[in-house]
């Protein structure tokens, strides 16, 4: 692709209308037909003439830039610009041939919540006779490919890059995650979405790397909801109204009163919704949420309730709430990470016959530090003992980590920061009618350790241990 078709409002010199084949914003990966993309980012501004001159000495003639540089030769043509963040979801659509155009994208935000609403919407629209694919927090998923990815919602040439591949392989929607992080970003700068579902807000992600505060936080979530043709609201979180408030498209409520779609007469099986009876396989009353925004969102866009209620009494949602029953004992693996996952996960546990619940869980490290009192405030409250372990450290010390949870811990406490050994050891000291929950990275297959992903699945490491 030649770069006046990139910029095709533009008047590009013919000897600067370099062939381009990708885009870069890692100088290291740039070369003689790249579009760079300089980024002013957390840690590391690529304005610097260090990565620029590497871009450059690696064949790269093309870039855009927040501000002019005297140090690139007159060979280069730059392209100045307000935000190259913005610019980048732009250009990426563009060179991707704005996949989103053809497919029909539906996009979800909120706390938690966010992948359970998507594998729902995925497997029934895939049990209604279409095809379907999800963006998310366990990577990508359409037709027989599983794409890792490094976020919930990936930068704006993956994000374009596998869209498009879902398109060309013959997916007529995609489900995507989209996080707050990727708001402020400006990842999905350059997609159109068909629906915004919002499914709940509580604190979270609040650090010097993340968002100043909860006001910041949720002011990103509701300007996703914006971009939505239509907008489906869970209308029982406390924070509804202030999600609704300036939107000016159609707005869809949910929930067990005064709503648009109202939950009614629940039950562990299931609920009544707009006057059908939906049974499901899916515990707490969390997931029956969940799956009533689904069925809100889907007969949005065209699908009748009568088709979707014949799909809903067997769905999987892979690392949610996925129960494996081992020795009359009971293993829970989720991906509960924070207070409000956690506590309203483990409401439900206690609601299940049992002996003792015990947990196994940890947390991130260098961001969201607050999670490391408030996960162990509410386990004290719901739980028996609490095996204190390793999840995503990065380059903090996960003994550090777990000696910060620990502090807080008022029951029986095992801190161990092998996780596959935690998770051994759970197993092993467990009794009749135990539930073993096993919390905080779902279906994740890999621990964030120094910054490389190493493999590790909780599932497996349960597998192996039963």
């Amino acid at each position: 692709m030649l770069l006046s078709e990139i910029f095709s409002k533009l008047n590009i010199d013919k000897a600067y209308d370099f062939e381009i084949d990708n885009i870069a914003t890692n100088s290291k990966l740039s070369n003689n037909k790249s579009l760079f993309v300089a980024i002013n980012g957390t840690t590391v501004n690529s304005h610097d003439e260090k990565y620029l001159m590497e871009a450059y000495n690696n064949g790269t003639r093309a870039f855009i830039l927040e501000e002019d540089v005297d140090f690139l030769p007159k060979n280069c043509v730059s392209f100045i610009v307000d935000s190259s963040r913005k610019t980048l979801g732009l250009v990426a659509s563009r060179f991707y041939d704005h996949p989103s155009k053809k497919l029909r994208i539906i996009g979800v935000t909120g706390t938690k919540g966010k992948t359970s609403v998507s594998f729902i919407i995925k497997e029934l629209i895939e049990k209604y006779g279409h095809s379907c694919g999800v963006v998310g927090t366990s990577g990508a998923y359409y037709g027989d490919k599983h794409i890792d990815t490094n976020n919930t919602t990936p930068d704006p040439v993956t994000l374009q890059s596998i869209l498009k591949d879902a398109l060309d392989s013959g997916m007529e929607y995609m489900v995507l995650e989209v996080s707050s992080q990727a708001m402020k970003q400006f990842r999905v700068m350059g997609t159109n979405f068909m629906i915004a579902i919002f499914t709940n807000i509580s604190p979270d992600h609040i650090g010097p790397f993340e968002h100043a505060d909860f006001e910041e936080y949720r002011h990103w979530k509701r300007n996703f909801l914006r971009l939505g043709k239509k907008v489906i609201i869970n209308k029982d979180d406390e924070n509804a109204q202030y999600m609704i408030e300036g939107i000016k498209k159609p707005v869809i409520t949910v929930g067990r009163k005064d709503a648009d779609f109202t939950i009614a007469d629940e039950d562990e099986h299931g609920f009544s919704f707009f006057g059908k009876r939906i049974n499901t396989n899916l515990h707490g009353s969390f997931n029956r949420m969940n799956l009533a925004l689904s069925i809100a969102a889907l007969n949005e866009i065209g699908f009748s309730l009568d088709g979707l209620i014949k799909s809903t009494d067997d769905i999987t949602i892979p690392g949610r709430m996925e129960v494996i029953e081992y020795d009359n004992r009971k293993i829970i693996i989720d991906y509960a990470h924070n207070k409000l996952s956690l506590e309203s996960i483990l409401k439900e546990l206690n609601s299940w016959k049992h002996n003792k619940i015990k947990l196994l869980i940890g947390s991130v490290g260098e961001r969201t530090f607050e999670r490391r009192h408030e996960i162990v405030e509410v386990a004290n409250e719901f739980v028996d003992e609490i095996y204190l372990t390793s999840d995503n450290p990065n380059h903090e010390d996960p003994n550090k980590i777990i000696y910060e949870m620990a502090m807080h811990s008022k029951i029986t406490t095992h801190k161990i920061s092998d996780r596959a050994l935690a998770v051994k050891n759970m197993i092993e000291n467990s009794s009749d009618g135990d539930i073993l929950l096993i919390a905080g990275k779902g279906d994740e297959r890999y621990q964030l350790i120094n910054g490389e992903h190493v493999h590790y699945s909780d599932k497996e490491e349960v597998l192996r241990n039963i």
